[in-house]
């Protein structure tokens, strides 16, 4: 029996959904794989979790969490539990999370529609203000612990095809790390926290908001400057954003570079997360490959300082 065999049995028996037919990759990112999983009770999403994401008490909180926001209007795939009740499963694949399918494209980086409704979304779960959960605020999304110096050594001395241009971006960002790390927290609702279109799957009728995993608080303007980091230089997007979000209730305004702040630490978290991967050995070239490609994209793409407080004007 094969691997991916032996991991559509595993999964369909642990979730009482039926003998599989068949099972193959859809899609994978930094943090996990998405899996069409067909059985003779019907299709869903399975995705496998590369490294392990909350203990079962924040996955229910997040489930919850998920539920208010379908409840108030923002659709997305109903996550499904076990036989036994849990929502993570460790088979001898790995950890795993089942949901139920939903049919769709994701929209292109660009789609200024889709980022429009992504904004309309947003500004309904921050209207919301859900109290279900912790307040306890999250390193990853307001400070950048990085060195970058020793990051830079370390990448010459490998000799990695990106180290020139890390070498020459580190004042910019030693500059935005300053930024992200002076900023004040804010006051903090929950939020889904991973707002790109490539979360978003839409078909001729629907759209739905995808990948919960990274709900917690954060603070309303911390999350809209996030999203309007990747439009920068597309000013009319920007105000399509705006307006979409306070048309749908959103609360936070633009106020400075410091808007940015979050969209910032999460950029150059991932930069390092995905820099260290390059140079680890021990990771699969798989997990090493994906990380290639994501320091490329994110080089090219780091803002200025400058550019930041141009665009905290957009409003």
């Amino acid at each position: 029996m094969s691997e991916l065999t032996s991991a559509a049995g595993e999964l369909a028996e642990v979730f009482g959904v039926g003998q599989p037919v068949r099972m193959s990759q859809v899609a994978r990112g930094a943090m996990g794989a998405v899996w069409r999983l067909e059985t003779d009770t019907g299709v869903y999403a399975a995705k496998n979790l590369f490294w392990n994401q909350g203990d079962a008490a924040s996955i229910r909180t997040e489930v919850a969490f998920r539920a208010a926001c379908a409840e108030a209007g923002v659709r997305s795939p109903l996550p499904l539990p076990a036989v036994d009740g849990e929502y993570v499963v460790q088979l001898t694949s790995g950890r795993w999370r089942l949901y139920e399918w939903a049919d769709g494209e994701v929209p292109d980086r660009q789609d200024a529609e889709a980022v429009a409704w992504l904004a309309g979304q947003m500004g309904i779960v921050h209207a919301l203000d859900w109290s279900g959960g912790t307040t306890e605020v999250a390193p990853w999304y307001h400070r950048v612990e990085v060195e970058w110096p020793p990051l830079v050594a370390a990448a010459e001395a490998a000799q990695v095809e990106w180290a020139p241009t890390l070498e020459k971006l580190r004042p910019r960002l030693t500059e935005l790390t300053a930024l992200a790390n002076e900023s004040p927290i804010g006051d903090q609702v929950w939020c889904h926290r991973d707002l790109k279109n490539t979360n978003v799957l839409r078909s001729a009728d629907r759209t739905y908001l995808v990948d919960w995993d990274n709900v917690g608080p954060l603070a309303p303007w911390r999350e809209l400057g996030a999203l309007l980091l990747h439009h920068l230089d597309q000013p009319r997007t920007m105000r399509r954003i705006i307006a979409a979000y306070r048309e749908a209730g959103g609360p936070a305004d633009l106020d400075g570079a410091c808007t940015f702040a979050t969209g910032v630490a999460i950029q150059l978290n991932f930069l390092h997360g995905q820099a260290t991967a390059t140079l680890d050995a021990n990771l699969t070239e798989a997990h090493r490959s994906f990380a290639r490609r994501q320091v490329s994209a994110l080089l090219t793409s780091t803002p200025t300082l400058g550019q930041l407080e141009e665009a905290a004007t957009a409003n």
